[in-house]
């Protein structure tokens, strides 16, 4: 039983499986500890990584001791049999660190596989078996990778293994549609959707089954709904698979030839670099023959002039409609402590620091209500001007009243302040989810890029780490011209950047520096350079 082949799962929950059975292993902490190593798996993690990844910015203080203890309760539950104090084989100790051994026991290298196959499959002309291997490896997922974790490594490997099941699923429904099975596709793509709302291949795939089983108003009625999703939740327009689709319905050409989707990317681990590049799987496959992609039919009417991304008649600046959200937090701002004599000045400060997660407001929040409970106090049980003896109005009455009045017009003016600059973080903030979900499109409209000045996004000033130039960096970031070189020449000799924090690890910024930009910075996973977007298609 213990020498049974083991079976590494993070396509969920993270479990371990011995002949079939999951194992008990143990604590959360410990978890995590072997979902780091799983993310790299066959390669080692230096110690320092690991507490890095599993407790970010509150490490213990023996963090190599607690790490080593974690790893020797990995080694009872994985490795039984194992004689104690003798060197491990499958969780080993190397010179640059720990590293597990388990590639080809990972349902994401399964996953990965599944995909490498189904795109030979496709090349290889055999539409059925390509559908039935994806479904085959979408069934491997049984809830959120890495479930339950959090931290910035394990949401970025995250929302990379959810952007290639996102795909996935894209392509089985493109698969579905060159078969002629819309109407049995139809409340799959319902279900989908829902589960992924920012993916327009979905959306696209949905409207064209919709007009290929003849229900055209449906169809237009998708993609007003998604058109105004998008506007709303990231100030967007949908992009050229939808308005293709878009065109195609009103246009009422033949559906048979869906919108092409572009094939699942394979998750492949970057060049190690000092700081903790985390991945999604472990072992790069071979990528396939090129698949021709299917070309939509050419329309008979004269087509209209090319559409550049970053044209000047491109739709520009559509920021997220926050307005009436940010007025009424104005209101708030105001009202809180002029109605109440500064007693509740601190309540919006300290709302806006939790939901921006910014120390300078707390700390603004608490100094105001100091100065508030501390008058209150002093005048009331202190009395210093003894005007509560008396029922006449005395000059210590107005020193009070002027200075409660003094404290709530300045924790007004404050408040108001910034709350009008809450359309700048909501925007941000949509931004970011955006990203998160359609990385690829987020490059594509131009998110954290200050430089384009013709974008189809107001982004509220994100910089994206991975794409501005030095120059740009030093002008929007107010950095020296000469570490933003250095951040530019790093990036290119090793690696893209995941996280903000990586700045700090691999010594190109303080944390001081860091922690002042956090609110504008993004880490975009690298890839390809946004291409002019033309309709209608090339024959």
């Amino acid at each position: 039983m213990n020498g049974a082949p083991l079976r590494f799962e993070i396509l969920g929950e993270v479990r371990v499986l011995r002949d079939g059975v999951p194992l008990s292993l143990g604590p959360a902490k410990q978890q995590a500890v072997l979902a780091v190593l799983l993310l790299q798996a066959g390669r080692p993690v230096p110690t320092h990584q690991i507490v890095d990844a599993v407790w970010g910015d509150d490490p213990p203080e023996n963090g190599a001791n607690v790490v080593q203890k974690y790893v020797a309760g990995l080694r009872r539950v994985l490795d039984p049999d194992r004689a104690p104090r003798t060197p491990g084989e499958l969780l080993a100790l190397t010179g640059s660190g720990y590293v597990l051994r388990a590639e080809g026991r990972i349902d994401a290298d399964d996953f990965q596989a599944a995909l490498s196959r189904a795109e030979a499959e496709q090349a290889a002309g055999q539409t059925t078996e390509s559908a039935g291997t994806l479904r085959a490896g979408l069934a491997l997922w049984r809830g959120d990778a890495l479930a339950g974790l959090t931290g910035p490594v394990f949401d970025a490997a995250r929302t990379r293994l959810a952007d290639a099941r996102a795909t996935a699923w894209e392509r089985w429904a493109e698969m579905g549609l060159t078969r002629g099975h819309a109407e049995a596709l139809l409340p799959e793509l319902a279900r989908l959707i829902q589960e992924f709302p920012l993916r327009e291949g979905l959306r696209a795939h949905q409207m064209l089954a919709l007009h290929q089983v003849g229900r055209q108003a449906e169809a237009l009625a998708a993609y007003r709904d998604a058109r105004e999703y998008f506007l709303d939740e990231v100030g967007a327009e949908p992009g050229e698979r939808m308005r293709a689709a878009h065109m195609m319905i009103l246009r009422n050409q033949a559906p048979s030839a869906p919108v092409p989707v572009a094939a699942p990317t394979p998750v492949a681990a970057p060049t190690p670099v000092t700081a903790y590049t985390p991945v999604a799987a472990h072992t790069p496959v071979a990528a396939p023959a090129a698949v021709p992609a299917p070309r939509l039919p050419q329309p008979s009417p004269p087509p209209p002039p090319p559409v550049h991304m970053f044209a000047p008649h491109a739709p520009v600046h559509l920021p997220p409609r926050r307005g009436l959200r940010t007025a009424l937090e104005i209101i708030v701002a105001l009202i809180a402590p002029l109605f109440t004599c500064g007693a509740f000045g601190w309540v919006y400060l300290a709302y806006a620091g939790i939901r921006r997660r910014d120390g300078w407001h707390l700390a603004a929040a608490g100094i105001y209500f100091a100065l508030f409970a501390g008058g209150f106090f002093v005048f009331v049980f202190i009395d210093p001007f003894g005007t509560l003896d008396t029922d006449e109005v005395t000059g210590g009455d107005n020193i009070e009243m002027l200075y409660l009045l003094g404290v709530g017009v300045v924790s007004a003016v404050h408040s108001v302040i910034v709350a009008a600059r809450a359309d700048g973080f909501y925007q941000r903030d949509q931004a970011r989810q955006f990203a998160a979900f359609a990385p690829d499109r987020a490059r594509e409209i131009g998110v954290g890029r200050p430089d384009l000045h013709m974008r189809l996004i107001d982004d509220g000033g994100l910089i994206d780490l991975n794409q501005i130039s030095a120059f740009e960096l030093a002008r929007v970031a107010r950095l020296p011209p000469a570490q933003c070189l250095e951040i530019e020449r790093d990036r290119q000799t090793r690696g893209a950047f995941y996280r903000p924090e990586d700045l700090v690890a691999r010594g190109l910024a303080t944390e001081r520096t860091v922690r002042r930009l956090r609110s504008r910075l993004i880490c975009l996973p690298p890839g390809p350079a946004p291409a002019p977007v033309v309709w209608p298609p090339a024959r």
